[in-house]
């Protein structure tokens, strides 16, 4: 049955795989977009465009709310930091605001969050599922706001999904597009000590389970990462592999700190998080393994 959706973060790197998808299953789109003349250019005439909540006037059946600028686009100074909030939070907090004054009542809401939520450690161990508690720190401390600005909406919703998303791979965007130039010319390598877990999901993986979370019961946490984490070490081994290149030029702890400042978090630490509540509920992987994962996208880059 086709249904109105209102995507914010329509034009980004999932969305603008997510949206001409669901139109090709017949779903009525409205993105929220700064600049509706690029998203009809990148998405097409089929899909309507927004600035402001206010102008969407007709009743919205499932929301989907992925806007937030990129974690780790630039270095966390405090300027940046009100940023990455006002993306996520500030955002979902007007999305709130005028869901309710306008009368709303959504199906379901999916309301983006990430692995950052389980907070930042150095090795392999624990590993989280979605019952895990909070950690602590920045990428935590937003996604806790993040996930409680939206927490309102379920006031208004018949379902309401957290979507805490790991790395999402792809061609010609997310993190390997910063990662293939220097790979594909054997300038890759380790960084850190190597053990730091990537907690990471294939794009039409992601989108498959946003499928699956629709036609399924699925409420609250759901993780959205692969089966099989990996190690900042195999990651760099697999991803030389497939580009059949050395990776021989490690970035020691403390360049990392010098370079990126406290934003380097993100690079010296990670999670080993599970999508227990995908596996459990019965969705099956297409790329459960990073090394199917980064060949598929190799052939297409």
């Amino acid at each position: 049955m086709s249904k109105h959706i209102l995507i914010t973060g329509g034009t980004g790197f999932i969305g603008s795989k997510l949206v001409p998808h669901w139109v090709s299953h017949g779903h009525r789109i409205t993105v929220l977009s700064r600049d509706p003349a690029r998203g009809k250019r990148l998405l097409g005439d089929e899909v309507s465009f927004v600035k402001d909540f206010s102008e969407v006037t007709d009743k919205i059946d499932w929301l989907v709310n992925l806007a937030g600028e990129g974690i780790a686009d630039k270095r966390w100074s405090e300027s940046r930091k009100a940023e990455l909030r006002a993306s996520r939070v500030t955002l979902t907090e007007s999305l709130v605001r005028w869901a309710k004054s306008s009368g709303q009542h959504f199906e379901l809401v999916l309301s983006g969050s990430a692995v950052g939520y389980y907070g930042s450690v150095p090795g392999s161990t624990p590993s989280f599922n979605e019952s895990s508690a909070p950690g602590t720190g920045f990428s935590a401390n937003l996604c806790i706001e993040w996930e409680q600005a939206a927490d309102a909406l379920q006031e208004i919703s018949e379902r309401v999904v957290w979507l805490r998303t790991g790395i999402v791979l792809g061609q010609h965007g997310g993190m390997l597009k910063r990662m293939w130039l220097p790979f594909s010319l054997g300038l890759g390598g380790v960084i850190g000590s190597g053990d730091q877990v990537i907690s990471w999901i294939h794009r039409d993986d992601y989108i498959r389970a946003l499928d699956f979370i629709t036609k399924h019961s699925l409420s609250g946490a759901v993780n959205m990462t692969a089966p099989y984490p990996a190690t900042n070490r195999e990651f760099t081994r697999t991803l030389g592999n497939v580009l059949h290149r050395p990776t021989l030029f490690p970035m020691p702890a403390f360049a990392a700190g010098m370079v990126f400042g406290e934003m380097s978090e993100l690079l010296l630490q990670g999670q080993k998080v599970l999508p227990t509540a995908l596996l459990t509920s019965g969705f099956t992987f297409q790329y459960p393994n990073l090394s199917q994962a980064l060949e598929v996208i190799a052939a297409e880059w």
